[in-house]
């Protein structure tokens, strides 16, 4: 990630934007019925400022602001202007789906009438991308290699699409391809030929980085952000979503070690069953040094079993029932067991190495190779674990159930990046600009900040521009125990549910923070909800349900973390959002209680420093949900007394936008009455 050079370059003046964004101005000739807001005009100055000056600057812009608009016209102009490149990161998929199919086609039109042509382009990760070469291979292998998962029809159709494809993103195919399948085609960059492939001229993915590399913007996925960008120039980026910024950041920098990793690392060296995998692709006389490979596969296999068997052993985790499956226990001293999985790993990496010159071709060379980086990660992954000597890292020990066979992972996570993003993110040459819905605090930037290692910058703090007195309203019901009283809690959110689903006519999202709580509510709520459409987060892919959701017009949707944030469901699609408790993360995970000595350790408070804060903006992203235009209409119910029981309930209450409160849920017959007036609805 590298700034270009000759930055200095000038950013469109504030008079300018405040034109295009004005009335009659260039935003709203290309958008129809646009309404001018003071909001995000603002924004659009701030952003210019920050890039003509060289600074970083944090944006919170509430729902309703525009947001994007407001970051990507400063950012279009002066980047078509100067011959400059802005790369914008964004955390979800349906964001990078709005600004390339909506919100850049109305800067482009915007910028054409000034006589300035820009281009942009949605990168993705390469291995979203079908690798001919790859693909070709896979063709020439015995059919009984894919008879899994329906995995051989979907390589058929691969072949048959391949050659008349438009594009090779896997999103895009007209068809679906399992992830076993996928995995034998898709864009592997440790075995990637390069100029020397003989696909190049048709490479999906070269084709795509070359269109990047020459647009003036480039939307990519945060996570891509941080891996590096096949394109190392640019001149200024900014993190949509960047609330989220903090855990992407953290999960870049640690890792997560399963027994199936494993396996299917060995897999792609040998698989004994279907002699399948790079040995039985090299066999060929002589052959001793290939059947040595096998036996090391053998051996490493063995090895493996042993290993994670002896770890959830040591930790107690073995053979758990399945209602405990997923339970994780922290690694507190190195050497919890012999690490007798590292001198086989090693011990293929050198038969691998010794393998290279045996190559006959371009491609072998690069798959030995990208066994043998491959080997040695997992076998420097197994080493990092087990010495577990970064006192700023958590390390942890989980079974989970997502799979037909338990899985045991091993897992590495930093408790704080902030030391690591202030020199890689903040200490570089081009400005960072961070926006997000949801990032302040009490109207403070300091934990957001703190977090993520930004000491310095510009910051601007802008109010929606929704009439929330009108459109709005929140409830917090009398009764309900505090969460600590268990079932007694429980039972009174299930029924606060149940009756909250029989006052609102309009679609209802009942959002909780654990898998089990809205298990039980789902359970407990079944027949009671009459002919209402009933959706369950895990159900089906989260696109699909929401999609389904927002035809219903009137479902339910018991859901938990991915539908807190980044869903946008316009009208009476979802007129009530029923938040069944505060989203605290759990303190008693191995990586909050590693980050709570870290931080007591520096004379931080754990749950005021961090915590709360935290809960405070999943909090108001859960909100953010309710209202998206300006015509929605609904209600937030809260079903935490603790927003009003304890002091740090008022940080939850104060995030709150000024809305009408209702003292009772049979006061929401009347509040959508009323909102039914077309007289009376904003």
């Amino acid at each position: 990630m590298t700034p270009a050079k000759d930055q200095q370059a000038a950013a469109p003046a504030n008079a300018e934007l405040e034109a295009l964004f004005g009335p009659g101005g260039g935003v709203s000739r290309a958008i129809k019925g646009f309404e001018p807001r003071a909001q995000q005009a603002r924004m659009s100055a701030a952003v210019a400022r920050a890039i003509s000056e060289r600074k970083h600057l944090v944006v919170e812009a509430g729902t309703g602001v525009g947001k994007s608009l407001g970051y990507l016209i400063p950012a279009a102009l002066w980047a078509a202007r100067n011959r400059k490149k802005v790369v914008v990161a964004t955390h979800t998929k349906a964001l990078q789906a709005q600004l390339v199919k909506k919100d850049l086609p109305v800067v482009k039109a915007v910028l054409a009438e000034l006589g300035l042509p820009l281009t942009y382009f949605l990168l993705m990760g390469s291995g979203n991308y079908l690798c001919l070469s790859r693909l070709a291979r896979a063709g020439k292998q015995a059919p009984e290699l894919f008879d899994e998962d329906g995995a051989r029809a979907a390589m058929e159709k691969l072949q048959a699409y391949a050659p008349c494809a438009a594009s090779g993103c896997r999103a895009e195919l007209p068809f679906f391809v399992p992830q076993r399948a996928w995995e034998e085609v898709c864009r592997d960059t440790d075995i990637c030929l390069g100029k020397k492939c003989p696909h190049k001229g048709a490479c999906f993915y070269r084709r795509d980085v070359a269109l990047a590399a020459k647009a003036d913007i480039v939307v990519v996925n945060q996570h891509l952000f941080f891996a590096g960008m096949p394109f190392p120039v640019f001149d200024a980026v900014v993190f949509d979503e960047a609330h989220n910024l903090e855990e992407v950041a953290a999960d870049f920098m640690g890792f997560s070690l399963t027994d199936r990793n494993v396996k299917r690392f060995l897999e792609n060296v040998y698989t004994p069953k279907s002699n399948r995998g790079l040995a039985h692709r090299l066999a060929r006389p002589p052959a001793n040094w290939v059947e040595e490979i096998k036996e090391a596969v053998r051996e490493i296999n063995h090895a493996s079993k042993d290993f994670f068997r002896d770890i959830t052993e040591k930790l107690s985790l073995a053979d758990l029932p399945a209602k405990e499956l997923g339970r994780a226990r922290r690694v507190r001293e190195p050497g919890i067991v012999l690490n007798t999985l590292q001198a086989p790993l090693l011990a293929l990496t050198v038969l691998l190495s010794q393998a290279i010159p045996n190559s006959q071709s371009d491609i072998e060379e690069a798959e030995i190779k990208a066994c043998l980086k491959r080997c040695l990660e997992l076998a420097g992954q197994v080493n990092e674990f087990l010495l577990c000597k970064e006192p700023a890292c958590a390390y942890w020990v989980n079974v989970s159930s997502a799979r037909k066979k338990p899985e045991i992972a091993l897992n590495m996570s930093p408790v704080d990046v902030s030391e690591d993003l202030r020199k890689t993110l903040f200490g570089v040459d081009y400005p960072v600009i961070l926006t997000s819905a949801t990032l302040a605090v009490d109207g403070s930037f300091k934990p957001a900040k703190a977090r993520i290692g930004l000491d310095t910058g510009l910051e601007l703090l802008l109010d929606s521009p929704f009439n929330y007195a009108k459109q709005a309203a929140v409830l917090v019901p009398e009764g309900i125990p505090d969460p600590s009283e268990g079932p007694a809690y429980e039972k009174a959110v299930i029924e606060a549910c149940a009756q909250a689903c029989a006052a609102v006519q309009g679609g209802v999202f009942l959002l909780f923070t654990s898998w089990q709580s809205l298990s039980r509510a789902s359970a407990a709520l079944q027949g009671r909800l009459g002919d209402r459409p009933v959706f369950r987060q895990g159900e089906a892919l989260p696109a699909r349900l929401l999609a389904e959701f927002k035809q219903a017009g009137n479902g339910v949707l018991f859901a938990t973390d991915t539908f807190w944030q980044g869903v946008d469901v316009p009208g009476q699609a979802l007129a009530c959002v029923v938040i069944a408790r505060l989203p605290f993360t759990s303190p008693d995970t191995p990586l909050e209680e590693t980050r709570e000595e870290w931080m007591a350790a520096r004379g931080l408070n754990f749950f005021t420093d961090y915590t709360l804060p935290k809960a405070v903006v999943k909090f108001r992203q859960g909100i953010g949900r309710l209202i998206r235009t300006n015509k929605d209409f609904g209600a937030v119910i809260i079903l935490d007394p603790r927003v009003q029981t304890k002091r740090y309930g008022a940080k939850f209450m104060r995030s709150i936008p000024n809305c009408r409160r209702l003292s009772a849920i049979e006061d929401l017959r009347g509040f959508f009455e009323v909102g039914s007036d077309p007289g009376v609805r904003p």
